[in-house]
């Protein structure tokens, strides 16, 4: 009995400790510049410096390229 109390305890302190290294690399924030109009702000961590991308997109390119994304993700 102690022996599969070690075992799980061993297994549940290394799946903590790999999401913890997890990090978020890139993080997009959305802002709704016009009513046609959205600004993207693209933020990279993992690299030093940081790297910070802005681009303007209209409406629907960005909702196209949403779609793009999403349809990949799901194949």
């Amino acid at each position: 009995m102690k022996q599969l109390i070690i075992i799980l305890l061993a297994f549940t302190l290394t799946t903590n400790a790999q999401e913890a290294k997890i990090k978020k690399c890139v993080e997009v924030k959305v802002e709704k510049l016009d009513a046609y109009r959205v600004k993207v702000t693209k933020t990279n961590n993992c690299v030093e410096p940081k790297e910070v991308t802005v681009q303007a997109y209209l409406r629907h390119e960005w909702n196209k390229k949403q779609k793009q994304r999403k349809k990949r993700k799901n194949d």
